[in-house]
């Protein structure tokens, strides 16, 4: 940070800098975390569920042998697909919801793709949970059992590529939901081709200057510390889960629906998180239910969490795109066409969510006057990861692909690509140039010397012979405003006011990390401000418990922002209004007729003549006052702000190596609410972009499926030593509505970063390198002087 935040409306404590409130708790250990819950220390008879992983790309079970398993001293029980709790279990998906909304069964979002098992027979990838659990008092009891288990495999094709599998002959992956690996169309959301407007085609043909571009965006992890973990009891009838998921609520109706119990029965506990990064938006996950299932026949507690091995579970969604871009001579966009290939993996969950929603959503607040427009998006089942959730999920890879295409534009038009960019890109409720967009892509250029450090492709000087900078950037809207969550429903908070003037907040959300709950009480003391409290006078509980609080929000870019916080101003008037009430009781006047401020109550004619509220409190029957509010996020279409990063990096062009010198990050926010950790969230996302834009990938081995880098040695996370400079910036120039219009940044802060690192590439070396990671070997290729790698292997080039 070069020059702190200021706010555009200073308040008293919403965009201020501080610590934040759960630090303590933390620091000192004090904060529980899912190992605090699920130990032998709370539950002393605690068994250990551990399953039966595949080490085959694609094979069925075909007969299977638990009885040594059963045998062995220390388990407890042996769960198979062929046990009828386990055979009655319906279809289901890791994807029911993308974390927004709590949904039934029948309304999940893709229940076209209904493709997984819950213990089944067959494996669609290598490390694939089927067939068998076992609970036992150790882990390496329940380890040693599974060991025992004797298993006769029928082995079948496998594929791994998405262009092969789509391919005629290709082994069907899922032949139960398409006989071509290519995932069906909704035909009611368009097909393949899912938002058209004008004539692309023609668009193109017509085009003074046409630009093209393809790029491949690989299958990166979300490498959270915090392990998927649930603990399950039941007493009597009720099934109680402590797990770290970070979606209580849709995870008590997932756990109902698929047991079929009623929501009564179910409750379930998320204490802190210790990051997640998309993960937990596939929250339907079917360990939840056979760690159930064991607990229900041993009668005792049963914890399951991933080893780190395991936790390569899901991945970002690979996507092949191909873009073309036309335009006048003078710059102005006529046309955009973008193609998209999505390598599905093993499951569908929510492929299409980054194909084909994400994009869309991008094409509404970005592309709306650019008159011709056509996108469509192909996603394909292979024997590889499934691609799930990952932070920035769909926008970071038509962001990589948007950011190529409009450099390789503004290069073929003689045009600086920051003035492009301004000129066409917005939302439908403003004309550009988008004063948002102009004002972010001001900040970043000013910031990273873009006039005085860029040049001609290549042209550069070469420090020590070998040595060439260049710097470029990339931009996108924001996500999300208020009127984008329409889906969520109703947001709940309650406010309780004690007779001592002190706060119980309730304002159910589970913090990952992220200052989400810090967010929420300074929102809280900001919306109080009649009652003169601090956040010191907030109690607020930073575990959800569905038993006892209200509907959670779940924190899918930063919607305390923008949620909450407007729902806590609601409900901050109505307890002003019965603050009112009581104190007109006790000091004989109307309600009307009085005011409070700064904790004081006090006839409206004579300011002067007030009272403490708390001393008013005091006389009176000792209930504190309560609120509860159920608000539909505002309808009001507002458009979105935008963000920019810009990147400078320096390429050895006599290894291939890249670094990144430098990134600067900047995100209008609307309203800043807590820039402590808005700034936070800017430069911790840049710990997986870069990551993302050097170094990570999944490798399997072509001839075996297997994949060779499970581990955070040879999966290559970028430690503190590969972080360059990092320069956060926060703007206030977009407004959206209600009290604060603010915007979510969290899940976009890191989506820009790669497009800028491939264009900063290219203004170095002057020759493109479409296929990420940016890895040595690729750059000497581009440079011609060695081979690309490994083609048609997932993540590389096809």
């Amino acid at each position: 940070m070069r020059k702190p935040f200021t706010p555009r409306q200073p308040r008293k404590f919403i965009g201020q800098y501080r610590p934040r409130l759960d630090g303590l708790e933390k620091a000192s250990g004090r904060a529980v975390y899912a190992d605090d819950f699920a130990n032998k220390t709370r539950f002393p008879d605690m068994l250990y569920a551990k399953v039966l992983h595949s080490p085959h790309p694609h094979a069925r079970i075909k007969s299977l042998d638990v009885g040594a398993a059963e045998r062995l001293p220390g388990v407890a029980a042996v769960l198979t697909y062929r046990d009828p709790e386990v055979a009655r279990l319906k279809p289901t998906s890791a994807g029911w919801t993308d974390g927004v909304d709590t949904v039934s069964y029948e309304r999940m979002m893709w229940k076209r793709f209904r493709d997984r098992r819950v213990l089944g027979d067959t494996a669609h990838w290598v490390g694939d949970d089927l067939g068998v659990v076992v609970a036992a008092e150790t882990e390496a009891a329940a380890e040693e059992a599974l060991r025992l288990v004797k298993i006769e495999w029928e082995v079948l094709p496998f594929v791994l590529d998405p262009l092969e599998a789509m391919k005629p002959g290709a082994p069907p992956v899922h032949p139960e939901v398409t006989p071509n690996n290519v995932l069906p169309a909704d035909p009611v959301g368009g097909g393949d081709v899912f938002l058209t407007k004008g004539d692309a085609e023609r668009g193109l043909a017509q085009a003074e200057v046409v630009a093209e571009a393809t790029s491949v965006y690989h299958n990166a992890t979300q490498c959270s510390l915090d392990n998927w973990c649930c603990l399950v009891t039941w007493d009597d009838d009720k099934l109680t889960c402590w797990s770290n998921s970070y979606e209580a609520d849709m995870s008590r109706m997932h756990i109902s629906q698929m047991l079929d119990l009623p929501l009564h029965k179910v409750r379930v506990v998320s204490p802190f998180v210790g990051g997640q990064f998309g993960r937990g938006d596939t929250g339907e996950q079917p360990f939840f239910l056979f760690t159930a299932l064991l607990a229900k026949r041993t009668g005792r507690p049963v914890k399951f969490k991933h080893t780190r091995r395991e936790s390569f579970h899901d991945s970002r969604q690979p996507a092949i795109y191909h873009g073309k871009a036309g335009a006048t001579k003078d710059g102005t966009i006529t046309t955009l066409h973008f193609k998209s290939v999505g390598n599905a993996g093993a499951y569908a969950d929510h492929t299409m969510f980054a194909l084909k929603f994400a994009p869309a959503e991008v094409a509404e607040v970005a592309f709306a006057h650019i008159p011709n427009l056509k996108m469509e998006s192909y996603g394909v089942y292979t024997n590889v990861l499934p691609a799930c959730m990952m932070r920035g999920v769909g926008n970071s890879q038509l962001n990589f692909i948007l950011g190529h295409l409009m450099d390789a534009l503004a290069e073929k038009l003689g045009m600086d690509p920051l003035d492009l960019v301004a000129k066409n890109f917005g939302h439908a409720w403003a004309q550009p140039p988008d004063k948002s967009l102009a004002a972010v892509l001001s900040a970043g250029a000013e910031r990273i010397g873009w006039a005085a450090k860029r040049h001609a492709p290549g042209r550069g000087p070469a420090r020590e012979g070998v040595i060439k900078s260049g710097v470029g950037f990339s931009f996108h809207p924001g996500w999300h405003a208020e009127w984008q969550e329409a889906r969520r429903g109703r947001i709940q908070v309650g406010l309780r006011l004690n007779c001592d003037g002190t706060v119980m907040l309730e304002a159910p959300t589970v913090e990952v990390g992220t200052g989400s709950n810090t967010c929420n009480v300074l929102g809280c003391a900001e919306a109080l401000g009649f009652l003169g409290v601090t956040p010191a006078d907030i109690s607020f509980s930073n575990t959800v418990d569905t038993d006892t609080g209200l509907k959670d929000t779940v924190q899918t870019d930063s919607a305390v922002s923008f949620l909450q916080s407007e729902a806590l101003v609601v409900a901050a008037r109505e307890l002003k209004a019965k603050v009112l009430e009581a104190a007109a009781g006790k000091l004989g006047a109307r309600p009307e007729d009085l005011d409070v401020a700064d904790g004081w109550v006090f006839p409206k004619s004579a300011p002067k003549d007030r009272r403490s509220l708390p001393d008013v409190l005091w006389q009176g029957d000792l209930v504190p006052i309560a609120v509860t509010v159920s608000r539909p996020p505002s309808s009001e279409k507002t458009g979105v702000p935008f963000q920019a990063n810009f990147a400078e990096v320096e390429v050895d062009t006599s290894t291939g190596q890249a670094r990144i010198v430098k990134l600067v990050v900047v995100n209008d926010c609307g309203t800043v609410m807590y820039p402590s950790g808005a700034e936070g969230q800017q430069i911790g996302g840049q710990c997986m972009s870069v990551g993302e834009s050097l170094t990570e990938e999944i490798i399997y081995d072509p001839a075996t499926g297997i994949p060779l880098n499970f581990n955070w040695i040879d999966y290559q996370i970028p430690t503190m030593a590969d972080i360059p400079d990092i320069e956060p910036v926060l703007l206030e120039v977009w407004r959206g509505a209600g009290e604060y219009g603010a915007c979510g940044i969290g899940e976009g802060v890191l989506t820009c970063t790669p497009a800028a690192v491939l264009n900063a590439i290219y203004n170095a070396i002057g020759a493109r390198v479409d296929v990420m990671p940016f890895k040595p070997e690729k750059i000497l290729a581009a440079l011609g002087m060695a081979d690309p790698g490994r083609p048609g292997t997932p993540g590389g080039r096809p």
